[in-house]
C-alpha cells in the first residue's frame, strides 16, 4: 500500500467518524493512575459504562491498595457493566501490582514533568498495560500524540484497509499518527473508538455498516479468513471397519481361550475324580499289614517253649524218685 493512498483512508475515515459520532473529552481532574485505571475499563467498551464502572471502583473500595489484593472475581463484580469485566479486572489488578512492586506507591503525577520518552518507556514495562491503556495515558495525561487502538479499533482499520493483516497482527498502525494532527488526534481517537464499539456490539447493525461503507470499508476485509476445515478422504471411514473386524476377531481368541480354559478345567476335575478311589485303596492298602500283629505269633512261640519246658522238669522230678 501507497503512504498516499494509506494517507487519504485516514483522511476519509477521520472525516466520517466526526460527521457521525460527538467527540467525548477526557476528564482534567484525573490524575496519571486514574487515567490509567479509567483506561482500563474503557477499552472496547462505551464511554457511559467506563465511566459507571469506575465511579462504582473508586465508591466500593477504600483506596487502590485494596483493589489491588482484591480477587479477580470480586472486581468483575464491580465492572459488571463493562463489555469485558474479566479482562478489565485483570487489567486493573496486575497494573496495580505492577506499580507497587516498581515503585512502593501508586503515585505517577511525577511523569508529567518527566522525558515524555523516559516514562512511556517506565509504563511499558508494567505488567498488563496494552497497547490502547498506554496510548490514552499518553495522550490524556502525559500529553503527548498517540492514537489508543483496541481490537475492536482495529477491525476498523482493517476493513477500511488502512492496515494491511500482517500490520494488524503485528500490533502496527503506520501513518496514522502522522496523518492525523495532534491538535485533532483526541477528537479522531474518540469517535473511531465509539464506531469501533458499536460495530462489535452489532456487527450486522444497519448503522454500523452504513458508516464503514462511507469510510470505505469492503466485506472482505471485515476480519482474515478463518482457515477451512479439513474434509476427511475416501479412505477414512475404512480405519473403523478394520478396527471392527480386529476386535471382533480379538473377541473370537477370547472366547474360544475361554472354552478350552473351561474344556480343561472340565477335564482335570474329571481325572481327579477317577483318580481319588484309587488314591483311597492305596492308602487304605499301605494301612492294612498295620492292623495286623506279627509280634502276637512271635510272643506265642516262647510260651510253648516254656509250657514244654515245665512238662520236661515235671517229668525229669518224676523219674529221680527213690526205689521202695
Amino acid at each position: 500500500m501507497s503512504t498516499k493512498n494509506r494517507g487519504d483512508r485516514i483522511q476519509l475515515l477521520h472525516k466520517v467518524v466526526t460527521k457521525h459520532f460527538s467527540p467525548v473529552a477526557a476528564s482534567e481532574d484525573r490524575t496519571v493512575l486514574e487515567h490509567l485505571l479509567y483506561a482500563c475499563c474503557l477499552e472496547d467498551t462505551t464511554y457511559e459504562a467506563a465511566d459507571e464502572a469506575f465511579h462504582r471502583l473508586q465508591e466500593s473500595f477504600f483506596d487502590w491498595n485494596e483493589v489491588r489484593v482484591t480477587t479477580v472475581s470480586e472486581l468483575r463484580e464491580t465492572l459488571h457493566n463493562l463489555a469485558d469485566a474479566t479482562a478489565a479486572a485483570m487489567r486493573i489488578k496486575r497494573c496495580l501490582q505492577a506499580l507497587f512492586e516498581t515503585r512502593y506507591s501508586f503515585d505517577l503525577d511525577d511523569m508529567i514533568k518527566m522525558n515524555q520518552g523516559k516514562a512511556v518507556q517506565e509504563l511499558e514495562k508494567l505488567s498488563g498495560m496494552s497497547r490502547f491503556v498506554l496510548a490514552y495515558v499518553t495522550q490524556n495525561a502525559l500529553g503527548g500524540h498517540s492514537i489508543p487502538i483496541s481490537e475492536s479499533i482495529m477491525q476498523i482499520l482493517l476493513m477500511t484497509e488502512i492496515v494491511s493483516p500482517s500490520e494488524a497482527a503485528k500490533g502496527q498502525t503506520p501513518g496514522l499518527e502522522r496523518t492525523v494532527s495532534k491538535t485533532k488526534g483526541g477528537e479522531f481517537a474518540s469517535c473511531l473508538h465509539q464506531l469501533a464499539v458499536l460495530h462489535a456490539q452489532s456487527p450486522a447493525g444497519k448503522q454500523a455498516k452504513a458508516i464503514l461503507k462511507e469510510a470505505g470499508a469492503t466485506e472482505l476485509k471485515k476480519a482474515p479468513p478463518a482457515p477451512a476445515p479439513v474434509k476427511p478422504t475416501v479412505k477414512a471411514p475404512a480405519k473403523p471397519e478394520i478396527t471392527d473386524k480386529l476386535d471382533k476377531a480379538e473377541k473370537a481368541d477370547k472366547v474360544a481361550k475361554g472354552a478350552k480354559a473351561e474344556v480343561k478345567e472340565d477335564t482335570q476335575k474329571i481325572a481327579s475324580r477317577k483318580t481319588g478311589p484309587a488314591k483311597k485303596v492305596a492308602a487304605n492298602a499301605k494301612k492294612t499289614p498295620s492292623k495286623k500283629a506279627p509280634s502276637k505269633k512271635i510272643a506265642s512261640k516262647p510260651a510253648v517253649a516254656k509250657k514244654s519246658a515245665k512238662h520236661a522238669g515235671t517229668a525229669a522230678k518224676s523219674s529221680k524218685r527213690k526205689p521202695r
